[in-house]
């Protein structure tokens, strides 16, 4: 898990550092991803276009779950249909970025971020009717990217990735609202636990190949994106 505060400011990790990164630096990071997705750069109306909506220091830091389809008007038509796939509490999302497209269509950015390998392993704690829809969804989700791997390795080895390809998955395919998924892994942490990039990279060729992700098969895996802030001690130390 990543490390969290109960709620608010986070206190070191990940939580902690994209909350610098969404406060302190956002430039940057919209640089970042806009360079590592052809995909959405394809969309976007200018550089300018994103709108972050958290981790907001004068929102207290609040982080989305399912009502994320309540910041836009024309979204929220869906929240019904959200009940189809998935239970009323949905995955809690470290970022949530608004994105506006050339056709004045809005998109969404979903950023799960990460500072070190072992917050990548999960698996399902759901139980009763709440873990068969899971289930459900996630096989479906697996199918639509013609994975042939077991699907005990996407609920019970990388599930938390699993269900945040899930709803990347329902938003695009069964809302029709063009969003991304944002795996934001900081490179070199020096709050908690440090990652090399080459740690990074290595170990997300071996997890997109245990979970049978692969480009030639399934378009939607041009939106994921992946990103690897470096850190520096000056930044590091900046109060947010």
């Amino acid at each position: 898990m990543s490390e969290l505060t109960q709620e608010g400011k986070g206190l070191k990790g990940s939580k902690f550092l994209f909350q610098q990164l969404v406060n302190d630096k956002q430039a940057s990071l919209n640089y970042a991803i806009l360079s590592s997705s052809p995909s959405l750069m394809g969309f976007i109306k200018h550089k300018d276009s994103f709108q972050w909506k958290s981790p907001l220091k004068e929102l207290a830091y609040k982080e989305f779950r399912n009502e994320l389809l309540e910041l836009e008007d024309s979204w929220t038509i869906n929240k019904d249909l959200l009940k189809e796939y998935w239970p009323a509490m949905g995955p809690q999302w470290d970022g949530i970025a608004i994105v506006e497209g050339k056709d004045g269509k809005k998109g969404l950015l979903l950023v799960e971020a990460k500072a070190h390998i072992k917050e990548m392993r999960s698996q399902i704690q759901a139980k009763g009717e709440s873990r068969l829809l899971i289930e459900k969804t996630i096989n479906e989700v697996k199918n639509y990217f013609h994975s042939s791997e077991p699907l005990d390795t996407w609920i019970n080895q990388y599930y938390q990735l699993s269900n945040r390809l899930a709803f990347l998955y329902i938003l695009n395919q069964k809302m029709e609202i063009p969003a991304w998924l944002v795996l934001t892994n900081f490179v070199d942490d020096q709050s908690h636990i440090s990652t090399s990039l080459e740690s990074w990279m290595g170990h997300y060729i071996e997890v997109f190949d245990q979970m049978g992700l692969n480009s030639s098969k399934c378009h939607l895996i041009n939106n994921v994106i992946t990103i690897f802030p470096e850190l520096n001690e000056t930044w590091l130390t900046k109060k947010g």
